[in-house]
């Protein structure tokens, strides 16, 4: 079978995720073709070892926005207060995206190489909107999408699934499943902007797609909603459990592999230095380098106090000298060593819980002390607290040291987190269902047999007031005011002729 992948050089994680998904539909034995718009060139990878990439060239726009804005953007988002600050900061970016989009859609020959290749099935991450035009234009009907998160709540457009407030927290909240008055109110709000959040990110993609194919161009909208499967990079054994859908197919640790190749000596020499061993990595969007100077600070005068623990982090400007005068302090540049958590000598995991770290750690059985940033790492450290194998802290106690201390502390001191760590970690390696296997059956499935629209629900043809049943509820609601209005005048004029005769006998 023949698969495209539309998958933008856009945030490690996401090319990571994607890349691997290319390369295990490989290993089945089966062609794949990866679309790979430069929006990162610093990244220096498609994710995948196996697939053929066609590579778009990055526009002038993302040019223009990567030399002068990227950086500020990542700035921003350490100083974001909200959901809403980031979706901000995110919306800045979507010229810059669509001007992406209009580069690969004009790139020489492509659309007609990809109707001449016909393809069986495609797939792409719903972070782009540049893929539906794509596949309609090389003839591909038969989608699905993938998602890098874990949750993708108020989504109801995409995937037919309901959104249930009060007690799923939305993909960029940072509430739990257990919620007061005010936190269901905040996050009923968060997830009312992700459902518009969306459609708004579109618009730029839709302007340039009607400028080059005409207003006549299908709703890019409409033909997302025209997916058949959505893949979730989501383990059920430790999230909150939701309601999905027949399309909903989680993946979670698909991007792991099964046998971990054991640290070089340079790197084992590190982890012997110490009796304990922590790493601080808050992956590669919020670069620590960017982080306001207190935190660096704060972080700094931590680490002095643990003498006898050997800290590595992941620090992208060496040349800050960030670890000058810090014995205990390995300060590399760790981005080539994705599984280094995996390594039984490492104490504690300090992380910003994008779900990628989050996944690889969690099954890995290390404990953890997450501290979100930005996006669905708030929820994701949710999920840490939820099965108690960490502490989370927000990013703005990296201006307290004594909150950090006290937190490495506790981690490195109470064996009941590691055991609690290493006891889902073996759990989640021995689940019953591969993420591999479900993956590649699914897209073989699809490629034969699609477009699925008999996992359509009619829910997604419901109005507002239908779907909720209100008008059913208005309905009932007429009926008793009816009924009892009815029985109300009754008594009434009972009441009446009782009272009106018991005058009259009295009168008598």
């Amino acid at each position: 079978l023949r698969f495209l992948v539309y998958s933008p050089m856009w945030g490690r994680s996401h090319v990571t995720f994607m890349g691997k998904l290319a390369d295990v539909l490989v290993e089945a034995g089966h062609e794949v073709t990866l679309i790979g718009p430069i929006f990162e060139a610093h990244l220096n990878t498609h994710g995948t070892k196996l697939a053929k990439v066609i590579e778009i060239p990055t526009c002038a726009a993302m040019v223009e926005y990567q030399a002068e804005k990227a950086d500020q953007f990542v700035a921003n988002v350490w100083r974001a207060k909200s959901t809403l600050g980031f979706l901000s900061e995110v919306a800045k970016i979507k010229d810059a995206w669509a001007g992406q989009c209009n580069a690969t859609l004009s790139h020489p020959g492509l659309i007609d190489q990809l109707r001449e290749e016909k393809f069986d099935a495609a797939f792409y991450e719903l972070m782009d909107m540049c893929a539906p035009a794509l596949f309609h234009l090389a003839g591909i009907d038969k989608i699905a999408i993938t998602l890098s998160m874990a949750s993708f709540e108020g989504s109801f457009d995409y995937t037919g699934v309901p959104t249930v407030s009060s007690y799923i927290p939305g993909p960029m909240s940072s509430n739990s499943e257990k919620m007061t008055f005010l936190q269901r109110v905040t996050n009923f709000l968060s997830l009312g902007i992700i459902k518009f959040f969306f459609p708004m990110i579109a618009m730029p993609y839709q302007d340039v797609v009607n400028a080059k194919f005409g207003d006549d161009f299908p709703s890019l909208f409409e033909l997302a909603q025209n997916n058949s499967l959505l893949f979730m990079n989501d383990e059920p054994l430790i999230e909150f459990p939701r309601l999905i859908t027949h399309k909903i197919i989680d993946i979670g640790g698909i991007t792991l592999n099964d046998d971990h190749e054991p640290l070089n000596e340079t790197w084992s020499a590190i982890f012997d230095l110490r009796p304990q061993t922590v790493l601080f990595s808050l992956g590669t969007v919020a670069r620590s380098y960017l982080m306001p100077e207190e935190y660096k600070q704060t972080l700094r005068e931590t680490f002095r106090q643990f003498p006898d623990v050997t800290f590595i982090w992941k620090y992208e400007k060496p040349e800050h000298r960030i670890s000058e005068g810090l014995s205990s302090l390995s300060n590399y540049l760790l981005i080539n060593r994705p599984f280094l958590p995996d390594d039984p000598r490492l104490s504690l995991f300090i992380t910003h819980c994008g779900q990628g770290s989050t996944t690889e750690a969690t099954t890995a059985g290390v404990p953890l002390i997450v501290i979100p940033v930005l996006g669905d790492q708030k929820r994701n450290a949710q999920v840490i607290a939820r099965i108690n194998t960490g502490v989370v802290l927000r990013k703005e106690d990296l201006a307290d040291g004594e909150k950090l201390r006290d937190a490495i502390q506790l981690l490195l001191t109470d064996k009941s987190f590691a055991e609690r760590a290493r006891q889902t970690g073996d759990m989640i390696r021995h689940r019953p269902f591969k993420p591999r296997e479900t993956f590649v059956r699914n897209m073989e499935f699809l490629a034969r047999y699609g477009p699925l629209r008999m996992l359509d629900h009619y829910g997604k043809n419901l109005n507002f007031f239908e779907y909720y049943l209100l008008d059913v509820f208005a309905f009932f609601a007429v009926i008793f005011s009816f009924v009892f209005v009815t029985l109300f005048l009754f008594v009434r004029f009972v009441y009446r002729c009782v009272r009106l005769s018991i005058g009259k006998q009295k009168s008598e």
